[in-house]
Parts: structure tokens; sequence; C-alpha cells
């Protein structure tokens, strides 16, 4: 037909093609209903909905082609159908309806073609929506399918309505099709919201019978325990005990067949994760049902029938398996109410993980650690037997599976579990050993599952656990000088960064942590000698999958001990190595994959695991250790660089320059010598990879890392002599060339500066080659790539500082460094600030004149016009610094004073003052020309404040810097302090702070006296003291004589609530400065019977956290988890709620105080992010009533701590309960649901499988949100509140639909598509999906755009 007939068509047009669908070539059929197909779909056929006679021909037409003797005419007519439903008249849909499920195929084998019609018919119709009003369009659709489809569904008559021809039912047909429930499915999945009460109970009775019927094929059964599931969210509470009751019952009865049983299971298990919430409260009557299938008795009785000679039982294997698939399910999403039968569970998988009758064990039950001189060579001949035969056969048993389902249980336990079971130390008590015991499983997929289970308890045991790490001072001494402070400023890339692209810097040789006594590590410790005899055993076996899975735990320990097998190193490399040779060559591949979460095994990827765990030992233990081993260590990696597969490639690369961290200094300063060769042999193959061109990219960047590391360790005075120079010279100039390669340049630039930060030898590096670097260096200022700028401008930095270039960079070359420099700090990217000025400073150093130009001046004046601070700030004033103490300060100086009060004062004021102090009197200014400025600017009317907070500023730091020295008296500040703490009032206290931090004994007795008059200068003289307390710290400065005074007097003026914050503050410095004095005191005050003296302490104990020192850690760690439950117990809500802040500053600083007592402050988070109804009340404004919340800011604090804890140690926290707390607050304040709605973005991806099911949950909280109506003539900032309230529910739903594969219907979604699991798993929130994409299209839009612009 011709495309403008299509593109417009009318009722002659269609009566043509419905003509030629009775053509008796079905060539002409199928074209005709192709051009039906393509009119259907376009939406100019809308004159179908008020065309009844056209829209019933085509029905009538389309129908009759579904039993078309041609195939292809028949399932392009069930393609036709659903565009059909959505385009004819309501008055059509009951014939049409009627018509589908009276149908009869005669040409065809596959009878489901009706029902895959009628599947997509209902998901073209228009559906009701929750929360939402139906339409009457949605209204009589529903009546039509209640009237016609659902009698038809249940074999019943339509009410009112003549007997059908066809008296049974959909579902009552001799041999029903998977479809046929399919059918029912889309029913309640479109129109569950609409269904009464009768049909959600009928429709349930008819599945259940299609259940029990015995002829009921088994894809039948399957689909419908799924229509159980999509039915369960409908289900009234009624209907729904009084189905599970008849569960119970049946399944107490003793003479239940076997394949109900198994089905009644089979569908608890489904309805635990289909409705977690509801189905969780029935958990104490169908629990034990189900646990007794897995009894004791049953087993030990099956088990003698067995060895007694009677056949095996094919329905008890099922069973036991189907049982145990339900109790994994049941764990998984009814956690908290499953806590009750930990101990059931446990036995219960334990038994059944040993459950194997056709293999007798008489090892099982003997003690791991007996035997321990026994032969390994002979136990490996004894008990691996299936090594041989390369995984036991045998058709007629099956109990494998069960055995496999059992670890999975386990899994699953240990997973969900782990925050309370491995605190109380069941899970290494009762479930460690037995899973050891059963790596010598025969069947290879059990057995990694097994493995997977170990593992996964091992991570856990690891997760949340920071790990010191140890440096002799030598090596510490060789960093650059940085503050010992823990706190880092932001801005710009870190001072002191040794080797910042290096990885881990390997600077000493790694030590053993110390274990703790008691605890999960301390269980993993014991455990540890039989584990790794267990695993090395299986190292010498043929299963390339579980070879990989025995790998990957032995690296999983090594991660969680940090080490921890320097004394079975003989137990474990040399089976490591020989699955090294084993491997290579290895053309076969076996594919094991493992729902346990491993990925397929194969040779190749063997190799890499292998790869990764000898360069996981190389970082983590001693290089004395593997030394025996080193030469057959080394040619394995060789090899394996060597290899064709960028992967394998790229990893042994990695674990290459694993290996020379290992055996250089200063890590191997006494031992390299005699790694020697090694080394040279590492070192040839990555120049040989670094050089060469045909290799992958991805190979030569990691070449040239390694070729980075390798060229830095040995530039040190201990390591000069390990390379030739000729070879450590080519290496130089490789890395030279490939940074000229645009390809390979960031990562050259990095090796270089890996290079820059160790050569500390004068003369080490050729001159011409350090011009040269340094200027290609320069160049990369230039281009646009920020990664290559920001690692330039930190490889010229430390190129300029290392002692091996000092004196040796030439005039022109400083010239380039110098005009490269100066468009970055015109640029103002705090990212390449802070390197560039300290680079700057270094120079200035060698060379005085540099500044004097007058660019380099309008460069740093217009740079402290911004707002800087942090590092950023530091380095500037270290480039002052030096500028004045080269003499070169005067005409930066009148530069600064020309900006004056154009720039922020404080920071004009720390740069001004530190460069009138370095020039020692030759800046062109002297103090009385400041003073007179401020004088000057004081007597004006009204005053300049401005440049009075900018003299006071400048006055304050020379003062802390001239110390002792300072003329300055103190009255030129007190003069300054007004009746009220303005801006002014401020200035003259923090800069009389730190004038008095330079001169103590002078200054902060004055200081205190007058803080203690309790007058309007009172506030003024605390942040005086705040300042002086700051500076103390950071210079150690002695103030013990004045402690217990500044103690006295800031819990005296606490009193004053305007205080209260400041004081807090103060006392929390001090607190740093002796806490083993003040720590202790703050514990007595947080149990005092004064509320204001408990405030001020535990907001004194938040001032602490961010930035404290080791020493204060110590004393910390002792009394912070005291102090924190003290708290978060007082019976304040205010007190209450600083806690709750304190926990999530301690959650954010010191994770590692607060992990191992997780388990004890949950609960308190908890209970503290619950709206709690008697703090909710209403009070009276003038006619109108208003509800006030008075918990509101502690639910807030609660949320935030949730956040933190989220972030920082998610796997520790019990998710069930995590997440219903963030259903909750997706109901809560705007401020709540905000935080909320951060959470569900990185749950997705954390949590995916929790947040799936939640999925119906969120969809109906947030069409709650976006269904919200402002009343008439909200203001301006309701409706901005509101907008941005819909904005990020919106922008979270476009981040879960496309985590969670969330497509729209259409009839192209079938069963096994990817969007029909979220379709019939989460109902509402398919639903969901479909209503935003159609009432908030547009905003959805703009969102995709921002997304995909960023």
């Amino acid at each position: 037909m011709a495309a403008s007939a299509i593109n417009n068509p009318n009722p002659q047009t269609i009566g043509h093609l419905l003509t030629r669908l009775s053509d008796a070539d079905p060539d002409f059929r199928f074209m005709s209903l192709n051009d039906l197909h393509q009119i259907l779909t376009k939406p100019k056929t809308d004159f179908l909905v008020h065309d009844y006679n056209t829209s019933s021909r085509i029905v009538d037409a389309v129908i009759k082609a579904l039993d078309d003797q041609n195939g292809e005419v028949q399932n392009l007519a069930a393609r036709c159908v659903g565009p059909l439903a959505a385009k004819i008249p309501i008055s059509v849909i009951t014939p049409m309806l009627e018509k589908l499920t009276a149908v009869e195929i005669k040409n065809s084998v596959d009878n489901s073609l009706p029902s895959l019609a009628l599947r997509s018919a209902i998901s073209s119709f228009q559906k009701p929506v929750p929360g939402v009003p139906p339409s009457r369009e949605v209204l009589d659709t529903y009546n039509a399918i209640s009237r016609t489809l659902i009698p038809r569904i249940l074999g019943i008559p339509p009410p009112g309505g003549a007997q059908h021809a066809e008296s049974r039912g959909l579902l009552d047909k001799p041999d029903p099709s998977p479809e046929a429930v399919d059918v029912l499915i889309e029913v309640v999945r479109c129109f569950g919201p609409s269904l009464q009460a009768v049909e959600v109970e009928k429709l349930q009775d008819v599945v259940v019978k299609v259940l029990e019927r015995p002829a009921t094929p088994s894809p039948v059964k399957k689909r419908a325990v799924v229509a159980l599931a999509v039915l369960a969210p409908i289900l009234t509470d009624g209907v729904l005990s009084a189905f599970v009751k008849k569960i119970e019952k049946s399944m107490k009865q003793p003479k239940i067949s076997s394949m109900m049983l198994r089905l009644y299971i089979t569908v608890l298990g489904s309805l635990a994760r289909a409705i977690p919430h509801q189905f969780g409260t029935h958990l104490p009557e169908i629990v034990p049902c189900v646990l007794s299938t897995l009894s004791q008795e049953a087993y030990e009785k099956y088990v003698n029938d067995v060895s007694l000679g009677e056949a095996h039982d094919p329905e008890f294997n099922e069973i036991r398996e189907v049982a145990l698939v339900a109790l994994e399910s049941f764990v998984a999403s009814c956690g908290g109410r499953m806590r009750p039968y930990t101990d059931q569970v446990i036995s219960s998988s334990l038994r059944y993980l040993k459950f194997d009758p056709n293999y007798a064990n008489d090892d099982e039950d003997e003690d791991m650690e007996e035997g321990e001189g026994d032969s390994d060579d002979e136990q490996l001949d004894e008990d691996d037997e299936y090594e041989d035969d390369n995984d036991f056969d045998d058709d007629d048993d099956a109990s494998w599976k069960v055995r496999r389902c059992a670890a999975k249980a386990l899994y699953t336990l240990i997973s969900t579990r782990s925050t309370d079971l491995l605190d109380n130390g069941t899970l290494y008590r009762d479930v460690a050993y037995p899973l050891i015991r059963r790596f010598d499983e025969r069947e290879e997929s059990v057995r990694l599952e097994v493995i997977s289970a170990m593992s996964l308890l091992i991570r856990k045991t690891g997760e949340g656990v920071i790990h010191s790490v140890a440096m002799d001072e030598e090596a510490l001494q060789s960093l650059p000088d940085s503050r010992k402070r823990r706190r880092q400023s932001s801005g710009g890339l870190g001072q002191g960064s040794k080797a910042p692209y290096m990885g881990s810097p390997g600077l000493s040789s790694p030590a053993q942590e110390p274990i703790p006594q008691t605890g999960p590590r301390a269980d993993l410790s014991k455990l540890t000698p039989q584990l790794v005899k267990s695993s090395t055993k299986l190292l010498k076996g043929k299963q390339i999958a579980t070879k990989q899975a025995v790998i990957t735990l032995l690296d999983d320990l090594i991660a969680v001990q940090n080490g921890g097998l320097a004394n079975f190193f003989d137990q474990v490399m040399q089976p490591v190595i020989d699955v090294a040779k084993g491997v290579i060559g290895n053309t076969g591949a076996t594919s094991t994959a493992l729902s346990g979460g491993a990925a397929s095994a194969t040779a190749t990827t063997l190799r890499i695991a292998m790869l990764r765990f000898i360069s996981d030992i190389a970082k983590t233990h001693s290089s004395s250790l593997f030394q025996p081993y080193l030469v057959k260590i080394v040619a394995s990696v060789v090899s394996a660089v060597n290899d064709k597969f960028y992967k394998i490639s790229s990893e042994a690369i990695r674990t290459t320059e694993e290996l020379i961290k290992a055996i250089t200094p200063p890590r191997a300063k006494l031992t390299s010598q005699k790694y020697k060769p090694e080394l040279v042999k590492l070192y040839d193959i990555i120049i040989d990879r670094t050089s060469a061109n045909d290799v992958d990219t991805e190979v030569r960047q990691r070449a040239i890392q390694a070729l980075g590391t390798a060229v830095a360790r040995t530039s040190s005075a201990d390591g000069l002599t390990l390379l030739p120079p000729d070879r450590r010279q080519a290496g130089l100039e490789l890395l030279l060339d490939r940074v000229r390669n645009e390809t390979t340049r960031l990562q050259a630039v990095r090796a270089i500066d890996n290079v820059a930060a160790f050569s500390c030898v004068p003369g080490s590096l050729d001159n011409d080659w350090i011009q040269a670097v340094t200027l290609e260096l320069c160049g990369q200022l230039r281009k646009a790539n920020r990664a290559l700028r920001g690692s330039s401008i930190q490889a010229l930095h430390h190129m300029v500082t290392c002692a091996a270039v000092k004196g040796n960079l030439t005039a022109s070359t400083i010239g380039g460094i110098v005009a490269a420099i100066q468009p970055v700090i015109a640029a103002n990217d705090t990212h390449l600030l802070s390197p560039a000025l300290l680079t700057m400073a270094q120079l200035q150093l060698e060379n005085p004149k540099l500044t004097t130009s007058q660019d380099t001046v309008n460069a740093l004046c217009d740079l402290i016009k911004r707002s800087i601070s942090g590092n950023i700030l530091d380095s500037l004033v270290t480039l002052v610094t030096n500028i004045g103490q080269s003499g070169m300060g005067q005409q930066l100086m009148r530069g600064v004073l020309t900006v004056g009060v154009g720039g922020d004062p404080a920071v004009i004021g720390k740069v001004a003052g530190a460069l009138f102090v370095a020039s020692n009197g030759n800046s062109g200014v002297d103090i009385e020309s400041f003073i007179g400025e401020l004088k000057m600017a004081s007597r004006l009317s009204p005053p300049d404040t401005a440049r009075q907070s900018l003299a006071l500023a400048i006055l304050g730091e020379i003062g802390l810097r001239l110390g002792t020295r300072s003329p300055l008296d103190l009255n030129i500040f007190l003069q300054q302090f007004g009746d009220e703490p303005d801006k002014v009032s401020v200035s003259a206290a923090v800069a009389l702070g730190r004038a008095g931090a330079g001169d103590v004994s002078r200054y902060l007795p004055i200081i205190l006296n007058a803080t203690k008059k309790h007058g309007s200068h009172q506030y003024l003289f605390l942040q005086s003291i705040r300042e002086v307390l700051h500076q103390v710290v950071l210079s150690s400065t002695d103030i013990s004589a004045h402690e217990p005074d500044i103690w006295e007097i800031l819990f005296t003026s606490s009193s004053a609530e305007d205080n209260k914050a400041v004081c807090a503050e103060c006392i929390g410095r001090l607190a740093i400065l002796k806490p083993k004095i003040y720590m202790t005191k703050l514990q007595e005050l947080l149990t005092t019977s004064s509320e204001s003296n408990r405030g001020v302490a535990v907001q004194a104990l938040r001032y602490t956290l961010p930035d404290s020192e080791e020493t204060f850690d110590a004393e910390l760690k002792s009394v912070l988890f005291d102090m924190l439950l003290t708290v978060l117990k007082d019976e304040n809500l205010e007190i209450r709620r600083l806690g709750m802040t304190t926990l999530n500053s301690a959650t954010h600083n010191k994770p590692e105080l607060i992990l191992p007592h997780l388990g004890e402050l949950m609960p308190f988070v908890m209970a503290e992010s619950t709206i709690k109804k008697e703090l909710i009340r209403e009070v009276q404004m003038g006619p109108f009533k208003h509800t006030v919340d008075d918990g509101l800011e502690a639910r807030k604090s609660g949320y935030e701590t949730l956040f933190s804890l989220m972030e920082t140690s998610f796997s520790r926290i019990s998710s069930p309960e995590f997440y219903d707390r963030i259903i909750a607050g997706l109901d809560d304040d705007n401020a709540i649901r905000g935080l909320c709605n951060l959470m569900l973005g990185k749950l997705i991806v954390i949590d995916p499988d929790e947040t799936t099911r939640r999925l119906d949950t969120i969809a109906q909280c947030y069409r709650k949100t976006l269904s919200n109506k402002l009343k008439d003539g909200a203001v301006k900032q309701e409706h901005e509140k509101q907008e941005e309230a819909n904005k990020s529910v919106l922008r979270v739903s476009l981040l879960l639909a496309d985590k969670t594969k969330t497509t729209l219907q259409g009839p192209n979604n079938g069963p096994g598509s990817a969007g029909s699991q979220i379709q019939t798993q989460s109902p509402g929130w398919q639903q969901y999906w479909e209503w935003i994409n159609k009432d908030f299209e547009r905003q959805l839009k703009n969102l995709r755009d921002e997304i995909k612009d960023s």
C-alpha cells in the first residue's frame, strides 16, 4: 500500500486491507496485516475511537488471523492486538475480550497465541494509577475486564450473561499454558489497584488450584508461583492470613504428599521476597514448619535408610533444596524477624552442607587441629580422589543441589547478619570451621559456593578495619616537611605528598599488625593455620575454578590482616608458583559461574588472580620471606608480562612494580644487593614494554608507571648501584620520549614526578635531561587536560625541590618555569595553585630577583583579591615569606597595600604581616604606618570599617610572627572593641588573639582578667582566647600555668547563650592540648546535673574530632564510646541532638573508633530518626493553628548520621532496618526527604538487591510527593521548595530506573525481556515509572539533558 494511505488512513483504507486479509495467498495476507500494524501504531488512527463498525471489523479480522494457516501471519496478528486495543472505543473492548478468550487455535501446535494476544491487549489499556482518581475510560475498561475476562479466568459465567460455550476457564484446561497464567499476572499488574477484594480472593483461589492440581505441568506451576507473588501485595490482611494458615495446616498434615510440601515451601519463599514486611508477621507460624523438614531426625532417618541399601528418594532431596532456598529468602527479606531463628538456620544449613549419602567421609567429625604432622601429599592422595575424576558423575545423585543450597543459605546469612553475628562470635564459633571442613567437597559447584561463603566471612571481618601504616623513622625523615597535624586544609594538591602516583609507597618493610585479644579478627587469626592448610591442598588439584577461588580467598585473608601469612609462607608460595607454571601455556578453559558473586573461571582469570595475589604478598610481607622463591616468582611474572593478552600483561606489570618496591631501598636497604639480578630482569622487561609500540595502550601506560617506580627507587644513595648507569639513563630518556607522546603523556608525567620525589643524590640526574624534562612539564601546563595539568605542576614542584636538581636549572629554564606558572596563578585554578606557589617559593630562594617582574607582582596581587584559604593560603604565605627573606619584598608590599580593602582583610592581613616580618624592615613601611592607618580610619565619620579590619589583621599577624619582639601595645586592639560584636570588634578580638599567641606571657593574663568581667566585651575576649588556643595547638606553646584559669573562665562564661559555641570550641582545644587531664573532666561533666554544662561538654567533644593529634587519639580511644553512650542516653532532647551530631562527626573523622561499637550505637541512631508523636504539638498563631515538631532537629541529626554511616560502614549495618528508616524518611520533612533521596541514589549501587525489593514502597512515597498540590496563594518560596523537591524525586527515579533496567510497558516486553522482571516483581514501581513519563515528561527530559551534559 502507498505510504500516503498508511500515514493518512481512513475507513476506506482499512476496509481495503481487511478484504485482502481473506486472500488465499499468505503473502498478501501478511502484507495486508503488516500495513494494518503500521497504521495502528501511527498516532493518526484516533478516528477508530469514534468508529464502532470499523473497529469491530478490525477486531474480527485480527482475531481470525490468529488462527491463520501461516505461522508468520499468526505472529503478526498477535503483535497487532496491543496497538489495536489502545485505539478502539470502550464499547468494543468487551466483545474483543470475549472473542480472544473463546478463540481456538486449530492450525498451529502453539496454543499460547490467544493468551499472548490477551496479555498484549491488557497491557495496552489505560490503567489505574495508585493515589490518582481513575478516569472514566479507566473505569469502563476495568468494568469490561471484570465482566468478561476475570470470569473466563475463574471459569464462571459472566454476571448477567449467558453460559459461555467453553465452560472451562483459561486455567481449567487439561493442558493450560504458562502464557495463560501470564494473562492473570498482567490483569493483576495493570489493574491490581482497582480489583475488588472478592476478585483478588477468587483469583488467588484459582491460582492455588492450578498449583494443587497434580496434572499441572511444571512450567505452569512456576508461573503460578510468580502469579501468587504478584497477587500478594494486593491481598488483604485477612486473605493473606487465611492463605498462610492454610499452608501451615497443610504442611503439618502427616500424610501430605512430597510434591505438595515442596510446592508450599516454594510459595512461602516467593511470598517472602514479594511482600517481606507483611509476610514477616507470619514467620513465627511458618518458620517452624520449614525447619521441621530440615530436622536432625529426618536427616538421620534418611541417611540410615540409604546406608541400609534402600533406594534414594529424589523427593527428599528436592524438598530439602526448596526448604533451604526458602530459608535463604526469609533471611534475606525478613532479616530482623528471623533473628530468633538464627541458631536453627545455622544448624539446619550446616547439617545439609555435609549431606552426601553416597559418599562416606569418616574424617568429617575429626578435630581439625589434629594430624598436623601428616604428610600433605598423602592426605592429598587420600582425600582428593575427586581431582582425578574431574567432578563426581552420578545421574541418580542430586544431593549436591542440597549442599549447594545450604552453602548459599550460609552465604546469605553471613551477608545480612555479619554486624551482630561477628561481634558475638557466632559465625566463627559455629560456621567457619564446618565451612573449612567442606573444602574437600567432591562436587565443584558446591565447593565453590563453600569457598565463596568463607571468603565473604573473611571480607566481612575486615570491613571497616582501618589498618595502621607503619614507617620507620628514617623513612619518615625522607619525606618532605609538612604539618604534623592530621587535618588537611582544602584547596589544591596536598603538600608533602611523597610519590603521589606510586600507589602504596612501600617505604619500609611491612610489619604484622598486633591482633586484638578478642573479636572477629582474633577469631580469624586462630583459624588461619587450618584455613591455609586446607586451601593449599586445593591448590594442588586440577580444577581451575577451585584454584582461582582459593587464591581469591587467600588474597582476602591478606587484605583483612594486612599480611598474616608470614608463618605459613612455605606452605603457600610453592603451590602458588606451581599454579603459575601449570597455567602458562594452558589453552584449555573451564568456565564455572558462581551465584555467590564469583566470576567465570578460566586459565586467563586464574593467572590474573595469581598475579594479583603475588602483588599483594609483596606489598604486605617482608622481602626476606619470599627471597627463597624470588627467582621462580620473577620468572613467572616476566613470562606473564610478555603474554599477548593485555589483561594478563597489565596485571603482571602491576605485580612487577610491587616486587620492585619490595626489593629496593628504602624498604630493602640492607639486602637490596642480593636481589640485583632479579631487579635487572624486571627492569629490562619494563623497558621493553614501555618502548614497544605494538602493545596495548593500557599495558604501555602501566609499564610507564612501573618504569617510573623502578627509576625512582634506584635514585637514592643506597639504590644508585642497583642499576647500571647506562640502563638507568636509558629509562630516563624513555620517560622523556613518552612525555612527548599524547597517549602516554599523563602516565609519563606521573612517572617523572616519582623520579623527582626520590632523587636525593646531587648529580644523579643528567643536566641536559633536567632542562628538557622541566621545559616539557612547563609546556603541559597549557594543555586542556586538567588531570595532566595537575600532575605536571606537582611534578614540576618536585623537580625544583629535589636535591638532584637544585642548582642545576639554567636561567632560561627558570625563566620558562616562571612564564608557565604565571598564567596558572592568574587562572586561579584551586587544583594547581598550591604546588605552583610552592614552586615559585623554592625558585625565589635560589633566584632573589625572580619576583621583581611587575607581571609576577600583579599576578600575586590579583590572587589575594580572591577568596583563598587552606593549603593555597599557606603556600602563598610561604612564597611571600621567601620573597621578604630574600630582600625583594618592597615592590610586592606596595602591590599588596594597593589592593587594600579590595580583598578579604583576613587574607591580605596574613600576607602583608608575613611579608613585613620576613622583610626585617626592608619592606618600605613600618609598624607605625599601620597603626596610623588604623587610627585614621577610626576617626572618620562614619568609620571606615574595611580599612580598620585590614589594619587590625595586619597588626595581629605582625604580633604573632614577631612574638616577644613585638612592640605592639595591647590597647591598640582594645580601643577598637565596641559595645556590640560588630565586624571591627570581632576583627580586633581575633587580631588581639593572634598577637597574644606570639607573646603569651604578656597578653594572656590581661585577656583572662578582662574575660572574667561579665560585660559587653566578654564575647570578644572569648574570641581572643579561641585564637590564642588555636595558635598554641599549632605551635605547641606551653600555657600550662594559665590552663586552670582558662578552664574555669570558659565554663563560667558558657552560661550565656551567645558564648556557648565559642566556649565549647575553646574547651575542645584545651582537651587536645592536655587530653589526659581534660578528657577526664569532660567525661565527668557529661553526667553533671547542669544541662548547660552537659551541652557545652558534648559540643567541646565534637570540636576535637576533626582536628586532633595522635596522642589525643590514643586517649580518646578509651573514652569516646562511653562518652557517646552517656550523651545518647541523656533525657534532654537538645543534648541528644548534640550527641547525634558528635557521633556524625566521629563517623567522618574517627571511623576506626566507632566501628567496633557500632552494634551498640545503632539502636540510638534508629530511635532518634523516628517520629515521636509526643513531641508534636499545636500552637495558636492568631486565628490559625500551626503544628510544631520539637523533635525535628534531632531527627535531622539522626538522618545525617545515618548518611555518614552508610558512606563509611554500611556493611556493618542491618540492611532491612536501615531501609525502613529511609522509607520512613521519604514521608518526612523536606530536608529529611532530600537526605533520603541522596541515600537511595547511593544504595542502588551499594545494595541493589534490597533497593529493588523496596521499589514499590519507594514508588508510593514518591507518588505522594509529586502529587502534592500547594494551596492557593502560596508564596514564591513555597513554589521553589516544591519544585526542588519534585526535581530531587525525579532525579533519583531516573537513577533507579536506569540501574534496575526499568522500561516503559510495550508489546515487546515479553516474559523474558529485560524489563519484564521489574514489571513482575515491582508492579507498583512500573506503574509509577509509566505515570511520571507521561505527566512529567518535560521535567524528565530536562534532567536527562543535565545528566548528559555533566
